[in-house]
């Protein structure tokens, strides 16, 4: 076994894998033991706790296990490996298979860190504070998570905040929902337009009144429709406005901060792509410039981690924490303990270098869509984007709808995405314009598929 500790790679990651590898190619069969944790820890000249580290990991995912008396020993892994379900075929669909998939949102498989989550839920169920599945826990969630994501609020994002303000959510939708039921009934939300369709339908299912605040032509009407919306509560995308990729500027949130104190209402900041900023340094949060309590600051797992667990958090003023824990007194956690818990353990020993790993992936992936892009369609397109996020925006100049431009793109096998769904008002959305993404599809299918994309709407 080689160690090259040159390498940015972890030993124990490099232990693992070459123990894995052995595995998997057969030279550790089943059943044989694995070296020793102080003989090869005293082979490669590492710590113990460095060769422990990497057999947790293995047994973890199922290729070992801890028998006493005999230390490690391979585990047969052909119950790991069922037979997939055949996919039924149907007869006469028409719809052509999608090579590349340009959707926002999902992450691209194999990203999520299944090995060192499988590792720390180990951990968390066999320790003594495993008690927190015994029991109903705090609703506004685990105090180590809400630590950890105060901790990393105040120190990396420039906010002050203590961890009882954090309120643990599943999700930003449940989120809204939650948080609209400190307004009390007849309340209106005020919201950008365009603006993300999920948080509107949130407000919709509340059956809370929904006014639209234009931002088109870079935000000149946004506070004119806001100051006539007679709105308590705004929901804004600061740092990189969604879909339309722009940044509030810095004397328009002034002035938004001083709407709310004018008319004791409040800002929720949906700081949804805050870790991947890919050019210049990102703009503080607004929640930053506030003073009198006036913004709720919203933060999210899906991008960075995965948007199957359902994990978002709010950080409250005091007035609207006193409300919460008034409206809610007898309300139940909205993420199950485990989920936090091993989230709290994850942001405490690994997330770090997670994280570095996903921006260091989406930067790339976002240069070669950009350059793809200029590359092969150059100017018979129009694009809007500002170095953040997971998404950008394409507009043909042909004047084309974006139906068409979906339609012509699928028969080469490449999904692009509407955005009229962003538009309250449908008949406002520009024509030709389509979300592209890039958080799902692999780096090695973007310039291809942007060429699919030349092909399908130009016949290149």
């Amino acid at each position: 076994m080689l160690i090259d500790e040159e390498r940015g790679t972890p030993i124990y990651q490099q232990i693992y894998q070459q123990i894995h590898d052995g595995i998997m190619d057969g030279s550790y069969p089943v059943g044989s033991k694995l070296p020793s944790i102080r003989g090869l820890a005293d082979d490669l000249g590492c710590s113990r706790n460095t060769v422990e580290a990497a057999y947790h990991l293995l047994t973890g995912e199922g290729f070992a296990v801890s028998r006493p008396g005999s230390g490690y020993v391979v585990q047969d892994l052909s119950f790991l490996a069922p037979d997939a379900p055949v996919r039924p075929v149907l007869i006469g669909d028409p719809s052509p298979q999608i090579r590349y998939d340009f959707t926002y949102g999902d992450l691209e498989p194999g990203t999520f860190p299944a090995a060192a989550w499988r590792a720390l839920t180990d951990d968390v169920l066999l320790s003594v504070e495993s008690v927190g599945c015994d029991a109903y826990n705090d609703p506004l969630g685990e105090q180590e998570l809400r630590a950890e994501i105060a901790w990393r609020l105040n120190t990396q994002r420039g906010l002050h905040c203590t961890p009882e303000q954090v309120v643990v959510q599943g999700g930003t939708q449940g989120s809204v929902q939650n948080l609209l039921a400190l307004f009390g009934d007849g309340a209106t939300v005020a919201m950008e337009e365009p603006g993300y369709d999920g948080v509107r339908s949130a407000i919709e299912r509340s059956r809370v009144a929904v006014a639209p605040c234009r931002i088109d032509g870079g935000y000149e009407r946004f506070l004119d429709d806001l100051e006539e919306s007679g709105a308590r509560l705004v929901y804004v995308t600061p740092s990189s406005q969604f879909p339309t990729c722009q940044v509030m500027p810095v004397d328009l949130r002034r002035r938004l901060l001083v709407w709310a104190h004018d008319h004791d209402a409040f800002i929720l900041e949906d700081d949804y792509c805050r870790d991947f900023r890919y050019r210049e340094r990102a703009l503080l949060p607004l929640a930053t410039m506030d003073v009198e309590g006036r913004v709720v600051y919203m933060g999210t797992f899906s991008k960075s981690l995965s948007p199957a667990l359902r994990m978002n958090y709010l950080v409250l003023p005091p007035e609207l924490l006193r409300r919460w824990r008034a409206t809610f007194a007898n309300a139940y956690a909205e993420v199950p303990w485990l989920n936090q818990a091993v989230l709290g353990r994850f942001m405490r020993d690994g997330w770090d270098r997670h994280l570095r790993r996903a921006q260091a992936r989406n930067r790339r992936k976002y240069e070669a869509l950009t350059g793809a892009l200029r590359d092969v369609l150059g100017s018979r397109v129009r694009v809007q984007e500002n170095g953040t996020g997971l998404h950008l925006l394409v507009t043909g100049e042909d004047g084309r709808s974006q139906e068409e431009l979906m339609a012509a793109a699928r028969r080469e096998g490449a999904a692009v995405y509407g955005t009229k769904r962003y538009w309250t008002n449908v008949d406002d959305a520009p024509e030709g314009c389509v979300l592209v993404g890039f958080s799902a599809i692999a780096e090695d299918d973007i310039e291809p598929g942007v060429r699919a994309l030349a092909r399908g709407w130009f016949g290149d």
